[in-house]
């Protein structure tokens, strides 16, 4: 297996998003206008709900705070939401002999007080951390140590048997290792996510080398490509035998999907097609299973136009400054700079906007490289590959 690159910065992606940002809460809303009640408060139905409160030290700020209004019950502070990627095989999607309830993909989403800004950032699922001791639905309790970012999700499902376990050691974890109080969690299942992409009718993507990854049931020629639901799944799900075979190489991968998927809902027009948007919003909000407080349809839309005023270049797309974990190769550690970032968040700050790093995996088939230190004053200064969803593109 190819070296594992290190770096001493993260990676940051801006991207005009600004259509995109208020997306799903002008598509529930349209929604709601052209079906009517009925089919709200059906779509209202598909959403999920995990209690975890008293199995995490810290809870949920309360939305009650000043400033909050019935428009907006969040309205004057920042929010801090995690995303957690499950790849169960409870739902059938993927068909293998793993068993274990696993999350691969954490992404801290950070949303200003002003709502001028929302920033996403990647943890990557091999960083090792001091994972703190949590408490399982049954009372049993897992101890603290030292493991791997992903180990608090598959240990809490493993030790108490289910989602509300795998989610409160993961919480808890989180908000241990950033020092953030989270205001809530959105668990995002992969069976849901091929029901996205096929009510879409696929999504393309530039594909910039063919892709053989057989541990993923994945072949696919390079250009541009339309990938169905499974397909798509297994490109974002893809790792061993793709690039460097990082998780941080994946993470580019997704981030490039999920900006397909969101021109794939503007260029066609979605918000106006009520059938496609009938199945697009239920599909989307079937596969999601969320903290009681963000569970609430009306106040999805209410963040998701609370955010209509941000614009192109505030979004941000970073994955945590890491480095090799010397100990174990193909394991990570956090660099010092991970500090700041926390603490920018925790402050409401925007994000600093360190250069692109090697970190960020090169398209594939390119060859892993690690630049000369910065400080040195004979380096080459050739910049590293640029891998943004409009790089990958551009090879088509």
């Amino acid at each position: 297996m190819p070296a594992t690159r290190t770096s001493r910065h993260g990676r940051v992606r801006r991207r005009r998003l600004r259509r995109a940002t208020a997306l799903v809460a002008l598509a529930v809303t349209s929604f709601s206008v052209t079906f009517g009640v009925a089919a709200y408060a059906e779509l209202q139905r598909r959403v999920d709900t995990l209690d975890i409160g008293g199995l995490v030290t810290a809870q949920t700020a309360d939305a009650s705070a000043d400033g909050a209004h019935p428009e907006d019950p969040n309205a004057g502070r920042a929010l801090d939401i995690l995303v957690i990627g499950s790849d169960s095989r409870s739902d059938g999607a993927v068909q293998d002999e793993v068993t274990s309830e696993l999350a691969d993909t954490h992404l801290l989403v950070h949303v200003s007080a002003d709502r001028s800004r929302v920033e996403l950032v990647s943890i990557p699922r091999d960083v090792m951390v001091d994972v703190p001791a949590c408490t399982t639905t049954g009372g049993e309790t897992i101890p603290a140590r030292f493991d791997q970012f992903n180990s608090a999700f598959a240990v809490g499902a493993s030790v108490g048997g289910d989602l509300t376990s795998a989610v409160a050691c993961d919480v808890e974890l989180v908000q241990s290792v950033t020092g953030l109080t989270l205001d809530g969690f959105v668990v995002v299942q992969m069976g849901g996510f091929i029901e996205v992409v096929d009510a879409l009718g696929g999504v393309d993507i530039c594909i910039p080398a063919p892709l053989d990854v057989p541990k993923a049931s994945l072949a696919l020629q390079a250009g541009q490509q339309r990938l169905d639901g499974t397909q798509a799944l297994a490109y974002a799900r893809a790792r061993v035998g793709v690039g460097d075979g990082s998780d941080p190489d994946r993470i580019a991968r997704q981030q490039h999907l999920l900006a397909a998927m969101v021109e794939e809902v503007l260029s066609r027009n979605v918000l106006a097609d009520a059938p496609a948007l009938y199945q697009v919003v239920a599909a989307t909000l079937g596969s999601l299973t969320t903290s009681p407080n963000l569970a609430s349809i009306p106040e999805m839309v209410s963040l998701g136009l609370s955010l209509r005023s941000v614009g192109p270049g505030n979004v941000t797309f970073m994955t945590t400054p890491f480095e090799e974990y010397e100990a174990e190769p193909g394991r990570l550690v956090f660099t010092d700079g991970v500090e700041v970032l926390w603490e920018s968040l925790a402050a409401d700050v925007p994000l600093a906007s360190p250069p692109v790093s090697p970190s960020a995996p090169p398209s594939a088939g390119e060859a892993a490289t690690t630049p000369p230190a910065a400080d040195d004053p004979d380096a080459a200064t050739e910049p590293p590959p640029d891998n943004s969803a409009e790089a990958l593109d551009a090879e088509c």
